[in-house]
């Protein structure tokens, strides 16, 4: 294996609407018949990705809301040095916060900024299914956070720098996705795919291996900035995320997986 492809999903991997990846079966199959791993690297929760990957047929590791969390499928990396806990079946590496210490931040936040804020912990299953077009057992999913809290912020405000910046002085990180805001620990998604990439290079003693990372927002910059090959697949209406400035970034000639399923089969 001298290979790994990281992908964001909603949006990249998955249509933003659909939320199916069958505009990309073509390269799955491809990357499957060729042994080299696909690594989803998401916003979305350990048990979301855990139904996707039996979907799909996915047998590898996965980065979870948004770099906090590495999940590793038992005995993957045998001789694995990092601290890790279980849950679920599955090894992890914690890389930010717990869900306790998420939730005690964000309502600093609220006081201290003055700000409508509503997070998932505080929205019904209903609610959460309405605002992201998820099934309702699939908003449930989405709903058990462990190491990040998505939310909405009801009124505009000026001081998301600030807001921001204060997040960072304290340990922690805002981001803001395609749907929601995200208040996770102080790591990213390209933390999460050197963490893995590192591991990837113990594993099979290689010095070096070809990283493709593939995403189509802003919340996706760091992890595009960790691999060797960025990707950007098109927004729905054809457009490229602006400010993600990479030298040598492909772009994806089609929408979402359509996008990813080209840029897989023209680059490999």
């Amino acid at each position: 294996m001298d290979r790994i492809v990281f992908t964001d999903l909603d949006g990249t991997l998955l249509d933003i609407n659909s939320y199916e990846a069958s505009g990309a079966g073509q390269a799955l199959e491809y990357l499957e018949s060729k042994h080299i791993p696909v690594i989803p690297c998401t916003s979305k929760t350990h048990r979301e990705v855990i139904q996707l990957r039996n979907i799909l047929n996915m047998k590898h590791p996965f980065i979870v809301e948004n770099g906090s969390a590495i999940f590793l499928p038992k005995k993957y990396f045998p001789d694995l040095s990092s601290p890790s806990e279980e849950k679920d079946g599955y090894d992890y590496v914690l890389l930010g916060k717990t869900y306790d210490s998420i939730l005690s931040f964000l309502k600093g936040i609220q006081t201290t900024f003055n700000m409508d804020i509503q997070g998932f912990h505080e929205m019904s299953v209903e609610e959460i299914a309405r605002h992201t077009h998820l099934t309702i057992n699939e908003a449930r999913q989405a709903k058990k956070r462990f190491f990040s809290e998505p939310y909405i912020l009801h009124q505009k405000t000026d001081d998301l720098n600030a807001v921001a910046e204060y997040c960072t002085q304290n340990g922690f990180r805002l981001l803001r996705g395609n749907r929601f805001f995200h208040l996770i620990g102080a790591t990213d998604k390209g933390k999460a795919v050197r963490h893995l990439t590192d591991l990837y290079l113990q594993k099979t003693g290689r010095e070096t291996l070809q990283t493709i990372g593939i995403g189509d927002s802003m919340n996706d910059l760091q992890m595009l900035e960790a691999v060797t090959v960025p990707v950007l697949v098109q927004k729905p209406d054809g457009s490229y995320q602006q400010g993600i400035d990479l030298s040598n970034l492909y772009y994806a000639k089609g929408i979402g997986p359509v996008g990813w399923n080209e840029a897989i089969l023209s680059l490999l």
